[in-house]
């Protein structure tokens, strides 16, 4: 065989074995809605506090909206790291492939992407362990994580419901 076709073909079986490692979330495995909408029945006695699921108050700031740039950057984030801060604590319990994976609908990955994305809720500011948004702030996650459905229909959930 001649050099120059070996070289071809060692470079072409080299590229065909290596697959692009993703980076970004993908959104169709994310509800359209966490159930409850930040800034909204702001509290006049606990300033800085708005109602979340089940009237309980959480930061007016929570939670961001589910094609949020910052969420889903800290969400892309955490899932390719698979941890939140360092492997002492709160390790991610998929990985950003099996996240992304939408021809996966079984309970098992939806209830682990529900955990996913409530962990880096409650730990927003990715610098702080526990700082961020309660899970009363995302009930759509949390009936997820709780029946393996992607939540579609709010009905009754947080603070719109819809």
């Amino acid at each position: 065989m001649h050099p120059v076709s070996l070289i071809a073909l060692f470079a072409a079986s080299a590229s065909a074995s290596v697959t692009p490692r993703q980076s970004a979330v993908n959104q169709n495995v994310i509800p359209k809605s966490f159930g409850v909408t930040a800034g909204e029945g702001k509290d006049q006695v606990q300033v800085g506090s708005c109602t979340g699921a089940n009237n309980k108050l959480i930061p007016c700031f929570c939670p961001p909206a589910p094609d949020s740039p910052e969420f889903l950057s800290k969400l892309s984030k955490a899932l390719t790291d698979g941890f939140i801060f360092s492997k002492e604590q709160v390790a991610l319990p998929i990985t950003l492939d099996k996240f992304n994976d939408d021809s996966d609908t079984s309970v098992e990955t939806t209830k682990l992407r529900a955990t996913a994305m409530i962990q880096v809720m409650q730990n927003f500011n990715m610098t702080t362990q526990g700082v961020g948004c309660p899970g009363v702030a995302v009930p759509a996650l949390g009936k997820m994580q709780q029946t393996g459905i992607l939540a579609r229909g709010l009905s009754g959930l947080g603070n719109n419901g819809n």
